[in-house]
């Protein structure tokens, strides 16, 4: 050490708790602290809103996660929906739905379902452990995410529903197979 703290005080340098407090000001603390608020908080002091760890912050993530690997699913089956529908049109008759189609489909569905779940799960554990997680960016990306999600949600429902409804099709209906069934003798 550089002497005692005597001679700190002295020459004016900071001493170890100056250093802290210059530390804490640069933001390079890892500890979470208490953060003023306008209103009391439940399960804190007067005007403190305790924040939660960087374990929560790191897996409520997960929620936003789900619901964009949802949506992009929902993309996805959208797309294959569509080139199934133009080969069975250029083919003109009714093709099976393949198994992907139905997959991407349901996995849609799990996940945007799976995103709701787990944001609400973290927030209610943050609730109860007397947390605001939405006062963190990752709690607030996962809210806003996941209440956008619930219109996703819908989206994947109609997808799933749709997808069985074709599969249980009992005709197919071709455009210009009328035309071409008069010039082959039919009808």
């Amino acid at each position: 050490m550089m002497g005692d703290v005597g001679e700190r005080a002295a020459n004016g340098s900071p001493g170890r708790s100056e250093d802290r407090a210059a530390g804490d000001a640069a933001g390079s603390v890892d500890t979470e602290q208490p953060v003023a608020a306008a209103g009391p908080a439940r399960g804190a002091g007067d005007g403190e809103v305790l924040l939660p760890g960087p374990r929560w912050r790191r897996g409520v993530l997960l929620a936003p996660g789900l619901a964009v690997l949802g949506f992009l699913l929902l993309i996805g089956t959208a797309v294959e929906d569509d080139q199934h529908g133009k080969h069975a049109a250029a083919l003109c008759h009714r093709l099976a739905v393949p198994w992907t189609l139905v997959a991407m489909a349901w996995a849609s569905l799990l996940c945007g379902a799976a995103a709701a779940v787990v944001c609400v799960l973290f927030f209610r554990a943050a609730r109860r452990a007397g947390q605001q997680g939405a006062e963190c960016w990752q709690g607030t990306l996962a809210v806003c995410i996941c209440v956008a999600d619930v219109l996703a949600l819908i989206f994947q429902v109609v997808a799933v529903y749709g997808v069985h409804a074709e599969s249980g099709e009992a005709y197919w209906n071709c455009a210009g197979v009328r035309e071409l069934t008069a010039v082959l003798g039919g009808w």
